[in-house]
């Protein structure tokens, strides 16, 4: 059983219904950097099968989580360090317990430091370890153009879409999706399509450049997969289809983020360049 150092009495409980209202107010504390468990939660809201769960302290909520596979936690901190690293240690004791294989940990990076030192002698060491992802943000870009020569994915495109975000995955993190499960990676996809959140720059019959959208509020998207065709790479095509994409959110009065990894330079100059601004920092461990 997990230690709890903190007097008072601890829960943990899938954010059912009823849980909604109270785990937003957490979340919306800070809603830039918890834009994707903002998303899950209300894209769960309704189901039985909710993965996003909830800690309470003296039935206050201190921490929110997804223990879906790839799993993300939001803290506040604002609260006694020692709160937050007692809810750590309900959820450490959730993942080990609970039946899913963990194949990633993304999360601001002093939550993933707290969430490891719990599960580092309890799970295999990841395969693929980024310290510092800065977390980026820009908003209100009407000066940018709505998606022109970029468009959203549609069905007939997915066969070119799979491969590139395939491709993209295996430069980044170096594992390919496509041999570990493709099945299930092609499903993922298709879902981002059929949902209109993969937008790509089609030139000369391929994909020049392509983003997705890993998590979309009223308020905010989250992009991820930010990729350039390296037959056209060096060519704008990635500064051009994000300057696309931040003009077609900022006209729906969405601010855009995304992070990268610390270091890629040429993605971080190419994002400080379109104008957006470092709200924080993610740590990512992946298996």
């Amino acid at each position: 059983m997990a230690t709890l150092p903190i007097e008072g009495r601890w829960s943990i409980k899938p954010v059912g219904n009823d849980d909604v209202a109270s785990a937003l107010a957490f979340l919306r504390r800070d809603p830039l950097i918890n834009v994707y468990l903002i998303s899950r939660v209300l894209e769960e809201r309704f189901s039985s099968s909710t993965q996003t769960v909830e800690v309470r302290h003296n039935r206050d909520v201190v921490l929110v989580a997804s223990l879906a596979t790839n799993i993300v936690v939001a803290g506040d901190c604002e609260l006694p360090q020692d709160v937050t690293e007692t809810a750590i240690a309900v959820i450490a004791e959730r993942i080990i317990t609970r039946m899913l294989p963990v194949r990633a940990i993304i999360s601001p990076a002093h939550l993933v430091e707290m969430l490891w030192l719990r599960l580092r002698t309890r799970l295999d060491p990841p395969t693929v370890v980024r310290l510092n992802q800065p977390v980026y943000a820009i908003r209100g870009r009407l000066d940018y153009p709505d998606l022109k020569e970029s468009r959203y994915a549609t069905m007939r495109d997915l066969e070119a879409v799979i491969p590139a975000c395939a491709a993209m995955h295996r430069e980044e993190v170096g594992i390919d999706p496509m041999e570990r499960d493709a099945a299930g990676y092609r499903e993922r996809v298709r879902e981002l399509v059929e949902q209109k959140r993969s937008v790509i720059r089609v030139v000369d019959g391929q994909i020049a450049a392509k983003c997705e959208y890993s998590a979309v509020t009223n308020e905010t998207v989250q992009l991820m997969g930010v990729w350039t065709n390296p037959r056209f790479r060096r060519h704008g095509h990635a500064r051009a289809l994000l300057r696309e994409v931040c003009g077609h959110c900022a006209r729906k009065g969405k601010t855009v983020t995304l992070f990268v990894n610390d270091f890629n330079h040429p993605a971080i100059a190419l994002y400080e360049r379109l104008g957006f601004q470092r709200i924080g920092m993610n740590r990512a461990l992946i298996w």
